[in-house]
């Protein structure tokens, strides 16, 4: 009698949920090409770490040049700061596009010009990490040279270890007029200081050597201010450390009286930049 039973109810179970079986694996069959369809969403633009790995590239037994290069989880931005880094470190200016040169082949051209100079000219490139943390990465490289006289050369690069950009303080800083105007302040206290104390610290300087130095600082008497081009400081030429921003300015006196020359960097700590940090900028974590 059971069996007779469930002879006839199997049928009419399936003829049942037949259709509606069938209607849901059309329409899951519909979402799937649906989603098959759709473009994949690009994955989001962070970097594993907030720091970079810095490697050094140098030439083999003399190290006269080294270069540094970065290695991060994202190639393109790696690449591009690399090609910076090259750039700044064998002494390019930063403020134009990039040669398309590799660290090593960098460095064999710089090799071979100081051989075909005798032994001068460019003689060598070294940098110092000074910010390497919240996806922002801060280099100062020197480049050395020998002629009649020894000289240097100092630059500074900031970068977005996120996207591989060159930042400029516009990029960190939503009013960098007000910025501006504190650091012509500061070099204004500052060549004030150093003129006033150069007669005690150097006796043997006369009347016309002062008065050489007062030109070179393009110092007013009158007003106590240094008279400097409107695009100064330069804004791509600058630094992050941990206790702040700081902006740089040489005035470029030979190297027979470089002692003469004020100091060239003008630290701005965080929290006196607090108020004009660019919201979602770089920096926003500093707020």
């Amino acid at each position: 009698m059971l069996h007779t039973y469930l002879r006839w109810l199997l049928p009419a179970l399936l003829l049942t949920t037949a259709p509606a079986l069938a209607q849901r694996t059309a329409a899951q069959t519909k979402k799937n090409r649906a989603l098959a369809r759709r473009p994949a969403k690009k994955p989001a633009l962070v970097a594993a770490s907030p720091q970079a790995l810095i490697v050094s590239v140098g030439d083999t037994g003399k190290s006269m040049f080294v270069v540094p290069q970065v290695q991060l989880t994202i190639p393109a931005a790696a690449a591009r700061i690399n090609q910076y880094m090259i750039d700044a470190a064998l002494g390019e200016d930063l403020e134009v596009l990039p040669d398309t040169l590799t660290a090593a082949s960098g460095i064999r051209q710089a090799l071979a010009e100081y051989e075909t100079n005798g032994q001068s000219g460019f003689v060598r490139a070294s940098y110092e990490v000074l910010y390497n943390d919240h996806f922002l990465l801060s280099m100062e490289f020197t480049a050395e040279y020998m002629g009649a006289y020894p000289s240097s050369s100092v630059r500074h690069a900031t970068f977005d270890l996120r996207t591989g950009r060159l930042l400029q303080v516009r990029d960190l800083l939503a009013d960098t007029l007000a910025l501006r105007q504190r650091w012509q302040q500061s070099i204004n206290r500052r060549i004030g200081a150093h003129l006033a104390a150069l007669p005690a610290s150097y006796p043997e300087l006369d009347t016309a050597m002062l008065a050489d130095v007062r030109q070179r600082l393009h110092w007013n008497d009158s007003t106590r201010t240094a008279t400097l081009e409107a695009n100064d400081p330069r804004f791509y030429d600058f630094a992050l450390t941990p206790f702040g921003l700081t902006l740089y300015y040489d005035f470029g006196f030979p190297h027979v009286i470089q002692a003469l020359q004020p100091e060239s960097d003008y630290l701005f700590p965080y929290a006196d930049l607090k108020a004009w940090l660019k919201p979602k900028g770089p920096l926003e974590f500093r707020r």
